[in-house]
C-alpha cells in the first residue's frame, strides 16, 4: 500500500493532468491511508482535477484535504470536484482553490454540495491563474511618485522611471520621499504569491540599477 507519508507532498512537482490517474487510483484503493494531499502550483487543469474528483468520489476515499492551489482549475473542474463531493460527502475537510479561476458559478456548485464542517478556500482567483507557469501570478506594479528622489524621473503613468543625471525633479517635499539613496518603490504591496517582470535599459554611463522586493518601513533618509 502507499501510506500518507510517501504522497501527501507533492507541490510544485511539475506534474500534469496524466498523473491524476495514478494518484486516483491511490485514492480508491481500501488499502490507502492517504489523509491530506498537497498538489498546489502543478499543471493539473480541468482535466487532471475530473481525474482526481473520480477516486474522490470513491467510498474508500479517506482524504481529509485536498490542497490544488494555483493548479489552473476553472469553472468546469470545480463542478467536478462537486459531484465528487455530492457521492462521498463524510471525509473531505478542506478543499484549497485559492489562485484558480472557479468563476462564479464554479463557487456556488461547491458551496451547493459541500457539507458544513468543510473549509472551502477560493480567494485570489481570475482568469488570470489559467496562465500556464508563474505568469498565473502576474500582477500590475506602479511606481510611488511620493517616495521618488528627486533625480528620478517618472513616466508611461508611473510604470517607467529614468536617471535625469542630476537635473532635479520638482516633487513636493514628502515623509516617504527617498532623500539619499536614489531610489523608488511601487504603490502596491506583494505578499504570497506574485509575478512581474521589468525591461531595464543601460545607461551610457552604464550606471548600476538593483531591483530587490524591501520592507515597507525601509529607511527613506
Amino acid at each position: 500500500c502507499l501510506c500518507v507519508w510517501s504522497l501527501h507532498r507533492l507541490g510544485w512537482c511539475n506534474l500534469t493532468e496524466g498523473c491524476c490517474d495514478v494518484l486516483a487510483s491511490v485514492l480508491r484503493s481500501p488499502h490507502s491511508e492517504l489523509r491530506d494531499l498537497e498538489l498546489r502550483d502543478n499543471e493539473l487543469q480541468d482535466s487532471g482535477v475530473r481525474a482526481l474528483s473520480a477516486g474522490l468520489e470513491d467510498p474508500h476515499c479517506k482524504l481529509r484535504r485536498m490542497g490544488l492551489s494555483g493548479c489552473r482549475v476553472t469553472q468546469r473542474g470545480c463542478d467536478s470536484l462537486a459531484s465528487a463531493l455530492c457521492s462521498n460527502p463524510s471525509h473531505l475537510r478542506e478543499l484549497d482553490l485559492r489562485y484558480n479561476h472557479p468563476g462564479d458559478s464554479g463557487v456556488r456548485a461547491l458551496s451547493a454540495a459541500k457539507l458544513d464542517t468543510l473549509t472551502l478556500l477560493v480567494d485570489h482567483g481570475g482568469e488570470n491563474r489559467t496562465k500556464p507557469g508563474p505568469r498565473k501570478y502576474r500582477c500590475q506594479l506602479t511606481l510611488d511618485p511620493n517616495t521618488a528622489h528627486r533625480w528620478l524621473s517618472l513616466s508611461e503613468g508611473n510604470r517607467k522611471v529614468t536617471h535625469t543625471q542630476g537635473r532635479r525633479e520638482p516633487y513636493p517635499d514628502h515623509p516617504e520621499r527617498f532623500e539619499h539613496e536614489l531610489q523608488v518603490v511601487c504603490r502596491e504591496s506583494v505578499c504570497e504569491r506574485c509575478y512581474w517582470e521589468v525591461e531595464f535599459s543601460e545607461s551610457e554611463e552604464g550606471r548600476e540599477v538593483d531591483i530587490a522586493v524591501a520592507d515597507k518601513g525601509i529607511s527613506r533618509k
